[in-house]
């Protein structure tokens, strides 16, 4: 197949993949079928067919059909899999004493539960409602260990590694250090927050530190009815305020099925990008929401003529960058006068949004290491779960149930997107800050160059588009924003 018309198949194909778990993950569809999706499109994905894009890597088109192709081939195998695990995990309700949730609901009640004894329930009855499904998780894994090996790759570490050019080996290695080096100041903090709260920082768990750090808080300042308004007034501040409307969805409406966690869907890019989440106020759900704006407004101003490859695959640490960027907004004192009229709040909100900030990244950065050993060895996958907890316990501050060992896994070693992410964003609010001043997010200038930059699409590698700014990517920065004093 040439790869012109792979290129059109293959859109049709993310078209429908990305149709599918929108519905699902929205709660309007309680199975998730992928696996008819995949026969349908069996074309792109044969064996035969994913060896002939691996042998066509010379150019960068070619080299994100190779990744788009192996990552799918490898999903197409375990789609069955994959299917029963979502399916389950949808059924699946939670018990809390005598009652019972839906799973995603209790999922999101973690971090919404105040009385302490409850919320210790809840995580106890999430964990006991993961333990079961982990066993087709565990094969979900050694299937892709035994595909990558079938393609020719050393282990599915190599064969991400190799795709996507991402160092991520040496990535691993230096947020280890990053972890050991800014653990001090970080257990500092957490422990003074847990204690502020009347928690012992030697009993805290993973729920009490999210509950801690996500609890809907600041309602009044950040009511549920004003989250839009408050998107729409920035857009318009940035001269984004009248575009996009016909291509850029949401569904903001409440189902008990529905994810806790907001998302973005591409379902076709750029004609057709879906932001999926339920308001409830507050300022964390602000900031998740502006997250998945920010991909949004990235992928709905993509340029239509760039090829599929340069919309819709290549580097997933771009579209992060932006969504980042976006989602920074809610902490910043100006933006919190002059959107929200909540100026009076601005430097506690700074504090928590900053450990919130020092949480994300050291968790991701244990996630990396966890993950690195996870797919590098070639022991059995169920032996992983202490370490999993190990990791994960250093990594946060807290205690963590080693039942996660295996829903806490991304594909594709996303975790290292978030981190060069992270990276990026810090250069990059730096960057708009010196050039536009503090109050670049009210300048139609910044959003000219924000549109220019969402019109490239994910042709380019974070590191591609830092050095075309002129901007020098490092861990330095990142580390600096993060041990400032608040």
């Amino acid at each position: 197949m040439d790869s012109a018309h792979y290129m059109r198949r293959a859109e049709e194909f993310a078209a429908r993949l990305y149709t599918e778990e929108r519905l699902h993950l929205s709660g309007l569809k309680d199975t998730f079928e992928t696996e008819a999706i995949f026969d349908e499109f069996q074309d792109l994905f044969t064996h035969r067919a994913v060896l002939q894009r691996l042998e066509h890597r010379e150019d960068r088109i070619g080299r994100y059909l190779a990744e788009f192709a192996v990552h799918n081939y490898v999903e197409q195998r375990l789609s069955h899999l994959t299917d029963r695990i979502a399916t389950a995990q949808n059924a699946t309700t939670v018990q809390v004493g005598d009652e019972y949730q839906p799973f995603y609901q209790a999922l999101g009640q973690l971090t919404r539960e105040p009385d302490r004894s409850r919320r210790l329930l809840l995580e106890e009855g999430v964990a006991a409602a993961l333990a079961p499904q982990n066993a087709d998780r565990a094969k979900r894994i050694a299937g892709q260990r035994e595909i990558a090996r079938e393609l020719g790759f050393a282990d599915y570490l190599v064969l991400c590694e190799e795709l996507s050019s991402q160092p991520l080996r040496a990535l691993g290695k230096q947020m280890a250090a990053f972890l050991d080096d800014t653990e001090p100041a970080y257990r500092s903090r957490i422990a003074r927050a847990l204690q502020g709260a009347g928690i012992n920082p030697a009993e805290a768990t993973d729920a009490d530190l999210r509950w801690l750090l996500f609890a809907p808080r600041h309602l009044a300042a950040f009511p549920c009815e004003m989250l839009l308004p408050a998107a729409q007034a920035t857009m318009t501040r940035l001269g984004l305020g009248d575009a996009q409307l016909d291509n850029l969805h949401l569904d903001l409406e409440p189902r008990s099925n529905k994810t806790s966690r907001p998302f973005c869907a591409p379902v076709r890019v750029p004609g057709e990008v879906w932001v999926v989440a339920s308001p409830r106020g507050g300022w964390v759900d602000y900031l998740s929401f502006f997250h998945e704006l920010g991909h949004a407004q990235h992928l709905a101003y993509t340029d239509p003529g760039l090829p599929f490859p340069c919309r819709f695959m290549g580097d997933d640490a771009v579209g992060e960058t932006f969504a980042f960027l976006l989602q920074s907004l809610v902490l910043e004192p100006e933006w919190l006068r002059d959107v929200m009229c909540a100026d009076a709040i601005s430097g506690p909100l700074f504090e928590s949004g900053q450990l919130v900030d020092f949480w994300h990244v050291r968790r991701y950065a244990g996630k990396i290491v966890y993950e690195l050993e996870l797919h590098g060895t070639d022991g059995p996958v169920t032996e992983m779960a202490v370490r999993y907890a190990g990791i994960l316990t250093h990594a946060m501050g807290v205690r963590v149930a080693p039942e996660h060992y295996l829903f806490d896994v991304d594909d594709r070693f996303y975790s290292a997107s978030y981190l060069r992410a992270w990276i990026f964003d810090t250069c990059l609010r730096r960057h708009f800050r010196e050039r536009f001043g503090r109050l670049w997010f009210q300048c139609p200038e910044a959003g000219a160059l924000l549109r220019s930059l969402w019109r490239r699409g994910r042709e380019l590698t974070a590191e591609e588009l830092a050095e075309e700014l002129g901007l020098e990517l490092g861990l330095g920065p990142l580390c600096e924003r993060l041990l400032a004093a608040p």
